[in-house]
């Protein structure tokens, strides 16, 4: 499965148990020396109250209203370094639900128009001491003790922060490549701070889930954003053709039993909509 993977392949193992699931994600996660992430990400579901421990391993994912869709990133940021992606189904919509997944392109000349929402130093801050740095690392996610504002990133909004002296700003930067074990090499990631806050996204995705057939409408109408889960927090339009930002697509209508593994830094993720029609989605996701 490792080679497999290093050739940035998507795993699909089917009429697999819950247990032996969470036995073949920890199997992956020790041979890349992230069983530890692994063991730490399914703790934090339950400490922060975001996710819900399902298996050892498997959290439930993100709640959803009826008849939302989520939009194509990869889990977590630069900061969390999610290398691995793991989905397991133990029930699914008879109408819609399919999981979509999507390659990305790593030279696509899209990516000199995104950009990600992160937290930068502002000029005029003080000196920090070693401790104050690993306070603000933790308080603000800042992901080094030199993530100053450059002239290109664009500010969004000033940050109050707890320690003196320290000055900062959530802002609009340009995308810097992260390190993927299973390639061996940097890449450019859709991390869930770029794709899930540019509406260029969004419009890309209703595109491409209309030209399928795969977009569900409510019975009693509906505005876009009431079918997007994450539109509150969508403050940028790139201007990004999406199409050229993924190179080849997986589209999977999983089956109870179902397990599917993938390079989480190469392989975007999106879900369609779904009906009221027989059946509940139960997709659970291990992360490492």
């Amino acid at each position: 499965m490792i080679e497999a993977l290093s050739r940035d392949s998507v795993i699909l193992i089917r009429n697999v148990s819950p247990s032996e699931a969470d036995g073949l994600v920890h199997q992956i996660a020790g041979e890349l020396g992230l069983q530890k992430k692994l063991e730490l990400e399914a703790g934090f579901s339950d400490f922060l109250g975001h996710r819900r421990r399902i298996n050892k391993y498997f959290m439930s994912v993100n709640s959803r209203d009826d008849y939302q869709f989520v939009t194509p990133h990869s889990e977590g940021d630069r900061i969390s370094n999610m290398q691995l992606s793991c989905f397991y189904c133990f029930e699914n919509s008879k109408d819609g639900g399919e999981t979509i997944l999507l390659n990305i392109d790593d030279t696509s000349e899209a990516w000199g128009l995104l950009r990600e929402k992160t937290t930068k130093i502002l000029p005029g801050s003080k000196p920090l001491s070693r401790g104050m740095i690993t306070r603000a690392k933790a308080l603000y996610r800042l992901s080094s003790p030199d993530d100053y504002l450059v002239p290109d990133d664009q500010i969004v909004a000033e940050v109050k922060s707890e320690i003196p002296g320290l000055l900062l700003a959530i802002v609009m930067a340009r995308p810097k490549r992260s390190f993927s074990l299973l390639l061996g090499r940097d890449v450019n990631v859709l991390w869930d701070n770029i794709g899930s806050v540019d509406q260029s996204c969004l419009h890309f995705f209703v595109r491409m889930l209309q030209e399928r057939e795969l977009l569900k409408f409510p019975p009693d109408g509906f505005e876009l954003h009431q079918l997007d889960p994450v539109n509150a927090g969508r403050s940028w339009c790139s201007g990004a053709d999406y199409e050229k930002l993924f190179c080849d697509e997986i589209i999977l209508k999983l089956k109870p039993g179902d397990l599917v593994i993938l390079n989480n830094l190469t392989w975007a993720h999106a879900v369609n909509n779904w009906t009221s029609a027989p059946g509940t989605r139960r997709i659970a996701v291990a992360l490492a």
